[in-house]
């Protein structure tokens, strides 16, 4: 596979890697660096994301139990049955294993590499059932480890192969709604997303980019410019997709996988960018661009956002001070602004803990911060 990647390189403001292999071009976040919109589901009560929200609140958050002595290089991250899953970066495994409650390292897993069960680039980890999903981006396909207390060093996998063909020319993201049905972000034609059956196929392309796109760009042009961040609540079968740069958030009901439909979009500002004509480099995201949705985590009643809304001013200022709570048919609940940036989250249903990953301003040393989850 030939790996191209821009990002801070080109531009400080842009908060991705894109990955090309043979005709098509890879993309995937990275944390470190980065609809059809009807008419009566677009609403602009304010000109931000954050004006939306009638419940504001300034929340001091409390330093977590969970010890960060052996955390290594976390780019994602996720809690799954009492335990605390990162993704690391520049390690010979991709995945850590941390007791939920106090931080104690219980083991790794995901080699590198592009044998069976090794990974090229994990680019989310979600949680379905007793299972976290692992996708790799590198090789176009979702794994399902079926991982516990007493199996950390040896989960079982389950691998599924993304079919690209001319309709799904790349995929940047793919997360499970249920264990044989699942949605995917990237390069699709004349549309924005597109469901996957459980060998990994295509069942239904739908959706359109934020209102106000711009449909005379290239399908690769506006994927570039879009991609997004996706969570879901599987019990409800709903799913959101939030920008990473810009500020737009979509809910989309997939009740009826033969006709998803957005339930509420809120887009207020658009990524700035210039086109280079280049589809292995489409874009390259201005300095004026602001970063949106840094991370975005579902619990049962709700979809909670890391967000920015602010214009990144150098390299390393990638990070959220604002949590957005929406409820699943996409109204705004509530706005909590921190006391500082983090630049990941994870919900701990059990305990009612929302877990923030960020650096100390003093010592740069990881640290686990949490405030409470809303009922």
């Amino acid at each position: 596979m030939k790996q191209m990647i821009f990002g801070v390189a080109i531009i400080a403001a842009m908060p991705f890697h894109f990955f090309k292999r043979h005709r098509s071009m890879k993309a995937v976040f990275y944390i470190l660096s980065s609809i059809i919109g009807l008419t009566s589901c677009m609403e602009r009560p304010d000109n931000s994301m954050i004006g939306l929200f009638k419940n504001k609140s300034n929340e001091q958050t409390k330093i977590s139990q969970i010890k960060t002595d052996s955390v290594r290089n976390p780019y994602i991250m996720n809690y799954h049955n009492g335990m605390l899953v990162f993704g690391d970066i520049f390690q010979p495994k991709f995945i850590s294993i941390f007791d939920g409650y106090n931080g104690d390292f219980l083991g790794d897993f995901a080699s590198q590499g592009v044998g069976p069960d090794e990974f090229v680039h994990i680019g989310n980890i979600s949680c379905i059932n007793d299972k976290i999903s692992l996708w790799d981006a590198g090789k176009s396909t979702l794994t399902f480890a079926g991982i516990d207390h007493n199996n950390i060093l040896s989960p079982t996998f389950q691998n599924i192969k993304i079919k690209e063909d001319t309709t799904l020319l790349s995929v940047f993201q793919v997360i499970p709604l249920q264990e044989d049905l699942f949605v995917a972000t990237g390069i699709i034609k004349n549309h924005r997303f597109a469901l996957l059956d459980k060998n990994g196929n295509i069942l239904k392309r739908f959706g359109n980019y934020p209102k106000d796109y711009k449909p005379s760009n290239t399908d690769i042009e506006n994927g570039a410019v879009y991609q997004s961040l996706l969570t879901s609540q599987n019990e409800k079968k709903v799913f959101a997709a939030a920008c990473g740069i810009g500020e737009s958030i979509m809910f989309y009901d997939i009740n009826n996988k033969n006709n998803p439909h957005l339930i509420r979009e809120f887009t207020f500002d658009h990524p700035q960018y210039d086109l280079t004509g280049d589809n292995e480099q489409p874009v390259i995201f201005s300095k004026d661009s602001k970063n949106g949705f840094i991370d975005i985590k579902s619990s049962s009643n709700y979809c909670i956002c890391l967000f920015s809304g602010e214009v990144r001013t150098e390299v390393n200022d990638y990070g959220g001070n604002k949590i957005l709570i929406f409820d699943w048919k996409g109204n705004p609940i509530k706005l909590i602004v921190l006391e500082q940036q983090y630049t990941n989250l994870a919900i701990d249903e059990e305990n009612k803990r929302i877990l923030l990953l960020g650096t100390s301003s003093e010592t740069k040393d990881y640290i686990i911060s949490e405030i409470e989850l809303p009922e």
